[in-house]
């Protein structure tokens, strides 16, 4: 490990993304040698990191650059192939965003681009390298229904919550799930539908007309692509790789790139804006993770208040565990249920209030994964959260007796 708590190849890979990145992320990149006799150097390991990471076009470009001829030849056409497919993957994604913005707008919906390819577009030296698999748009939770039928217009059915859910059923989704997945029938990325930003809305309590009045306006090709304003931006980022402990090192990336593109003044009041949401720790706990992977620089006032932050050691520990974790992602932990456990328990220190706590609890025994096995008519639905949690808590009980019992 290095003196920051990170596998030296995971740094390493991180100091690659930073290049992909470009600008002021790629000007405080660590020095690392990305040769064949560096940390990267067993390139069996490092292609499993950029899969893991979900960092093939940030990171390859500048390893096919520096591996020479050192490079397995399956390796370099594996990593020429994801980086071809990310950028044509991209593009596809955002001339779909550019449609899809340009038909809610034409049926008066509101609606807001969150992360994805406007983080790319907007805070990236080649923003067609940064890999994501779906498309992410907040919408307005008055207009669910209307804009679901306009994503069907598209050629989408809705997965989740299922096409042929009853109305209570679906009412119960969108009560607990901040959104809805609709995949493609003839092929393209998935779409994620949002009324909110969280499941849990006490986590973050930036509601859509908050982000709608704060928004940014970025112009594509003509067309007005709403984002969410710069201070929230910050803030909800830091928030969303901490509800996730940052497991995937592109999450980290995003947080970096807007960091180091926001101006100090406007980092203080996005900082500011963290604490009066209550979320403060879990911001600079962001800003120290980005730090220690990345190298951003902080200000002499940034630094001070990383360091009397409360909480943030833990949750900086935990976060490094997810990152070097094999695999943290839901097939992963489908897998290893005690790091999964852990995840959870990982969501409730977040916060310390206790509003937040009990909608938690309440988020996750409502958790709308087992309402088909239920067995449960509209009427009884409100007996829902005592099935979900006996469920849970038989499933964790019997998989560590499993483990013990192996043992």
């Amino acid at each position: 490990m290095t003196e920051s708590g990170i596998d030296p190849g995971l740094a390493a890979l991180a100091v690659a993304v930073a290049q992909g990145i470009g600008g002021p992320v790629a000007a405080a990149a660590r020095p690392v040698d990305l040769g064949p006799e560096g940390p990267l150097g067993d390139w069996t390991e490092t292609a499993r990191l950029i899969a893991r990471h979900r960092v093939q076009g940030l990171a390859s470009p500048t390893l096919l650059k520096v591996s020479g001829g050192a490079m397995p030849v399956d390796l370099k056409t594996s990593l020429i192939r994801a980086t071809m497919l990310a950028v044509q993957a991209q593009r596809k994604q955002m001339d779909l965003l550019l449609r899809l913005l340009t038909a809610l707008q034409q049926h008066g919906i509101r609606a807001i681009a969150l992360k994805g390819a406007m983080l790319g577009h907007r805070f990236m030296a080649r923003p067609e390298l940064r890999l994501s698999n779906d498309l992410d748009v907040l919408i307005d939770p008055a207009r669910i229904d209307d804009a679901e039928a306009v994503i069907a217009g598209f050629g989408y059915a809705r997965h989740l919550p299922p096409a042929n859910w009853r109305p209570a059923w679906v009412a119960h989704y969108r009560k607990w799930r901040k959104d809805a997945a609709f995949l493609p029938l003839e092929g393209g990325p998935m779409i994620e539908c949002h009324w909110r930003i969280f499941d849990n809305h006490k986590l973050l309590p930036f509601d859509f007309e908050m982000l709608w009045h704060g928004r940014h306006i970025e112009m594509v090709n003509g067309v007005e692509i709403p984002m969410v304003g710069n201070l929230q931006q910050l803030v909800y980022l830091a928030v969303h790789g901490a509800y996730h402990a940052w497991f995937r090192l592109k999450w980290v990336a995003d947080f970096a790139a807007v960091f180091c593109a926001t101006p100090p003044e406007e980092r203080q009041a996005a900082a500011a804006l963290a604490a009066r949401q209550g979320v403060g720790p879990v911001f600079d706990h962001a800003l120290s993770l980005a730090h220690r992977l990345f190298a951003i620089p902080l200000t002499a006032e940034e630094v001070d208040r990383v360091a009397r932050s409360p909480r943030r050691e833990a949750l900086d520990g935990f976060a490094l565990e997810a990152l070097h974790h094999h695999d943290a992602s839901a097939v992963g932990l489908a897998i290893d249920r005690r790091f999964a456990l852990r995840m959870v328990l990982h969501s409730y220190r977040l916060r310390r209030e206790p509003g937040f706590l009990a909608a938690q609890i309440f988020m996750d025994l409502n958790f709308p994964g087992g309402l088909e096995s239920s067995g449960l008519g509209d009427r009884w639905l409100w007996l829902y959260p005592a099935i979900r949690g006996w469920r849970s808590a038989r499933h964790h009980i019997a998989h560590r007796l499993g483990r013990q019992a192996r043992a």
